[in-house]
């Protein structure tokens, strides 16, 4: 598990997408992981809602909570990251992102805990049955009288852009959707884009 401050944002008003990725990439410190929105959209979503996402590694939640004050964005979220597997040597060139709200009858916790004891098993299928090279799950931390803007969030990755279309095309999606029903508020906006990432340098 790691401890990150999760930003996205979206372009400034006339900012070609060039001069986004130049200045998304130095505005972030060292060893941040910096992603850059393809412009399409995953299955099932609208719009995408942001052109960059960033995430900061800090040792301690405290030290990320620290740290979430100093950040701007159009969202900003402390989140707890964990890696959910991956192939052996996993070619990660492209990712899904995919933001969801727990069911309204779960706390965060039983949200989480589903996740990470249940839906984990099916992940794992994922990763041996698809051309899915890696999967992160990403938990949004509670913080009082406040609703995040998101639950949770996963990250698929890929090697390519036709991996992207052959697991769609699979029966993959409908089993995980189905599983989903269990934890996930399945009506709730969500938030899906096909991104690429980057360090920070």
């Amino acid at each position: 598990m790691k401890y990150k401050v999760l930003r996205m944002v979206k372009r400034r008003a006339g900012e070609s997408r060039e001069d986004f990725a130049r200045r998304w990439l130095a505005e972030h410190p060292k060893k941040a992981v910096v992603t850059l929105a393809t412009g399409e959209i995953a299955l099932g979503g609208a719009e995408a809602p942001f052109d960059g996402m960033s995430a900061t590694y800090f040792a301690t939640e405290r030290e990320a909570r620290a740290a979430a004050t100093h950040f701007s964005g159009d969202i900003v979220l402390v989140c707890d990251e964990h890696a959910m597997g991956q192939k052996p040597t996993p070619q990660a060139k492209l990712k899904i992102v995919r933001t969801v709200y727990r069911r309204r009858d779960l706390t965060h916790q039983q949200f989480k805990d589903y996740w990470l004891k249940n839906h984990s098993k099916l992940e794992d299928r994922v990763i041996a049955e698809s051309p899915v090279q890696k999967i992160v799950a990403s938990f949004a931390l509670p913080e009082p009288d406040r609703d995040p803007a998101f639950d949770g969030m996963v990250e698929l990755y890929f090697a390519a852009a036709g991996d992207i279309r052959a697991m769609f095309a699979g029966p993959i999606p409908a089993m995980m959707r189905k599983d989903e029903e269990n934890f996930v508020q399945m009506d709730a906006p969500a938030i899906r884009a096909v991104c690429e990432e980057q360090q920070a340098t």
